[in-house]
């Protein structure tokens, strides 16, 4: 009877090490695809957030430098760009805002002096932006995360007297 008790007491340590070593395989692995899992959720999270920077940083600009016929679109070598015009000193500079080769870029320059959508500063790294004029003057910036409409108080609607406040 001796004998038996002590195969028994071998045959219940191996038992409980053998559930000890599942649960903390277990515990491993559920840690492992917990901290994968926030990691992917942090870089959705940040290239969202990008683009809602992008989106409120264009409508502050519009905003900021908005006077008569000084917002428009542009093409730039091909690439679709918001133009934003301002008068200083006698002479005509426009800030260049577009989207490049995964960033949001912006040039600031005279009219007439030829830049590449390659020489703007870097702004952001998103992954789209689009500019479209949806109609007299309203402008609709989208990116993959979102769009907003954008209504320059120097529109066409506004000085035809077509929108009213």
């Amino acid at each position: 009877m001796i004998k038996e008790f002590k195969n028994n007491s071998k045959i219940d340590s191996a038992f409980v090490l053998m559930v000890f070593l599942v649960f903390a395989i277990s515990i491993f692995l559920v840690l492992i695809l917990s901290a994968s899992t926030y990691s992917n959720m942090n870089e959705v999270s940040q290239e969202g957030q990008n683009e809602r920077i992008a989106l409120s940083y264009i409508r502050t600009k519009i905003r900021n430098a908005d006077t008569i016929g000084a917002v428009s679109l542009e093409d730039f070598y091909g690439v679709p760009s918001l133009v934003i015009s301002e008068n200083i000193e006698q002479r005509e500079f426009i800030t260049r805002i577009y989207f490049y080769n995964g960033w949001l870029y912006e040039i600031f320059h005279e009219r007439g002096i030829h830049f590449y959508p390659q020489d703007g500063i870097r702004l952001l790294e998103i992954s789209a932006l689009s500019f479209e004029e949806v109609e007299n003057g309203l402008i609709q910036v989208s990116t993959d995360f979102g769009s907003t409409l954008i209504l320059p108080r120097s529109s066409a609607q506004i000085e035809s007297g077509v929108l009213e406040w």
